[in-house]
């Protein structure tokens, strides 16, 4: 069995022994993963972490390199490499799955002890710099996978990654996994290639090395090109990485091309507002503003409105009110939910404006007409026995004209009008453009303690703001609710599931089946028309975001299956030039992907480990 693995080291200044380590994240070791599992490799970053930089020279892995140490439980973990930024170890076989801690001996120092994700199995793939998985192609004698040397349709690819959890042969932590007896991982692995099932015949320890996984994979039938790759251990979901295909048939679109990328820790679900040449990330703690002015070179600024958000910020919107443009981030959730407003006539040093209660609870979203926002709600009760009881969904307009928003009407419900009533839940909104005076509504037709609805779209008319009104309710099946919406020209473009809320909630309230994909057309835009529903075997438990590239080519991120909640985003391309029949094209699954936006035939899509621009080309 031949072996190829990349190893990327960071080099770096000796410190001086009396520096206090300071711990930034904890992930794994192949890629960067906000979580790990026992006998995994695993990754620290921060600073001051060792007093010189050293790597592990034999086996078993020492407790102690560059003078540091990493203490999980009292015990030192086995370390590969150590330096002043980065240490690279194993995690110890014997943690439980949950939040642990740990915290790096050096100098006669400990840091601040820090919590890390712990679970049962974190596929992590190794890859390089350019998202390609670490892989040979077993046919053509183990060399190494690339786009110029593809895997052949149906032969087999031993991919590298780590974090397969429990094995049938345990390893000592620190020691070489042995050739004989392999150790097989326990639970069972499935994996895609551009959203293509790819049947795993192996998965185990790699001989020789300490914690290193491989993954015999066949590839499926597809035409020549690069895919997406992910693997699938037990409940849990890999970030993808890139397997190059050599097939028969069309090579399919590659819309999008990354060209710029900046790196900073982000929080895991974040959303992005685009004010000219400034971004503005926005997750839970922080806002984060990047200079995009060089989509090749993005700048991180800073970072600001931690004390502002207080861990319930995440949706941030840009709009201008007269000549003034402001950032709005919609705080919630529940009884929490709150705008806070910040002045952007300085975009890299935005001025808060002040805080705003909503007066209304579970806030889904913001979409504006001019000076004025409008929100939809969604939420339902339920009783001690998590059944849902009932259902609800209001639709709201807030005045911004005064930059601080103040509510103005709720659309009075109508129960003989299915889209005026608040008895279903309303996911997401979309303002027309503001002669149209309309705004559409996602939503279900699912009410009381039934979830077993259709997705419904409401279309409301918002030219009186003073008395909303529904117009029309369209409906279709195949769909059990629909959650993101976009419209392109005369397409509009809404993703749903095919479940509604998992009724009773246990253990939670998310929805289990699988992306739905419908399409409409808007020529008359009071009275869109359905045109086709494409039910995906894609499992997911909803959508973050779905954006348009002014062509019937959609970018949307969807949300981990209801399996693995904690675990990555997927995005994905549409193409719906023919909107009978929508193509959909697996691009990207990472952490923290969630919110993206597209502007000016750019794609801006944060992760976990920063901000990513990809360019689109139409093809």
């Amino acid at each position: 069995m031949r072996v190829f693995v990349c190893t990327v080291l960071l080099s770096a200044a000796a410190i001086t022994a009396d520096a206090q380590a300071v711990i930034s994240a904890v992930t794994d070791a192949a890629s960067f993963a906000p979580r790990v599992s026992p006998g995994s490799l695993a990754t620290i970053f921060g600073s001051g972490l060792a007093s010189s930089t050293s790597q592990a020279e034999g086996l078993p892995l020492p407790p102690t390199l560059g003078g540091a140490s990493v203490v999980i439980n009292q015990t030192k973990a086995p370390l590969l490499y150590a330096s002043s930024s980065q240490i690279n170890f194993q995690v110890p076989s014997s943690l439980t799955p949950g939040l642990n801690t740990l915290f790096v001996s050096v100098g006669g120092g400990n840091s601040l002890p820090f919590t890390f994700n712990v679970v049962s199995s974190a596929p992590a793939i190794f890859q390089d710099t350019s998202n390609h998985a670490v892989a040979q192609n077993a046919s053509a004698n183990y060399t190494v996978n690339t786009t110029k040397n593809p895997a052949a349709s149906g032969s087999v690819v031993v991919v590298y990654l780590t974090g397969q959890g429990n094995v049938d042969n345990p390893v000592s932590d620190g020691t070489a996994a042995p050739s004989s007896p392999i150790a097989t991982a326990t639970s069972t692995p499935t994996a895609t290639i551009g959203g293509v099932n790819a049947p795993v015949q192996f998965l185990g320890l790699t001989p020789g090395f300490v914690g290193l996984a491989q993954a015999n994979i066949q590839v499926p039938t597809l035409p020549s090109g690069d895919y997406p790759l992910v693997i699938k251990v037990g409940n849990f979901l890999s970030a993808s990485a890139v397997i190059s295909v050599s097939g028969s048939g069309t090579t399919p679109p590659q819309f999008l091309t990354l060209v710029g990328q900046v790196v900073f820790a982000n929080d895991p679900i974040s959303s992005v507002a685009v004010a000219g040449n400034t971004t503005y990330v926005c997750g839970a703690n922080r806002i984060v503003v990047v200079d995009t002015s060089s989509v090749t070179n993005p700048i991180f600024v800073g970072q600001f409105g931690s004390s502002d958000l207080n861990g319930n910020g995440g949706k941030c919107y840009f709009t201008k009110i007269g000549t003034t443009p402001i950032l709005v981030d919609l705080m919630g959730p529940g009884s929490a939910a709150a705008f806070v407003v910040y002045n952007l006539s300085s975009p890299q040093q935005p001025a808060l404006l002040g805080t705003i209660t909503a007066q209304r609870t579970f806030l889904s979203d913001l979409t504006f007409v001019g000076n004025t926002g409008f929100s939809s709600t969604s939420s339902f009760s339920f009783d001690g026995a998590n059944n849902i009881t009932a259902q609800e969904g209001d639709f709201l307009a807030y005045d911004f004209s005064a930059l601080l928003p103040q509510l103005v009407s709720v659309m009075p419900p109508n129960q003989n009008a299915p889209a005026s009533n608040n008895l279903n839940v309303r996911p997401n909104a979309l303002a027309l453009p503001s002669r149209f005076g309309l705004v559409y509504v996602a939503s279900t037709t699912a009410t009381g303690n039934s979830t077993a609805g259709n997705g419904a779209l409401d279309v409301i008319d918002v030219s009186n703001i003073s008395l909303l009104q529904g117009v029309t309710r369209i409906t279709a099946s195949n769909t059990a609710i629909f959650l993101g919406l976009s419209y392109d020209n005369l397409l509009l473009l809404l993703t749903g599931n095919t479940t509604g809320f998992r009724n009773p909630g246990n253990p939670d309230f998310n929805l289990t089946g699988n992306l739905t994909l419908t399409t409409m057309n808007i020529n008359n835009v009071r009275i869109p028309v359905f045109t086709s529903t494409l039910v995906t075997d894609i499992a997911t438990s909803g959508t973050f975001e779905v954006q348009p590239f002014g062509s019937s080519i959609f970018a949307i991120v969807n949300r981990p299956p209801a399996t693995d909640l904690g675990g990555p985003g997927s995005l994905m391309l549409v193409d719906a030039r023919n909107t009978k029949t929508p193509l959909l094209y697996p691009f990207l699954t990472q952490f923290g992907l969630s919110g993206i936006a597209s502007v000016n035939g750019f794609l801006l899509a944060p992760t976990v480990n920063g901000l990513s621009i990809y360019k689109f080309q139409l093809q």
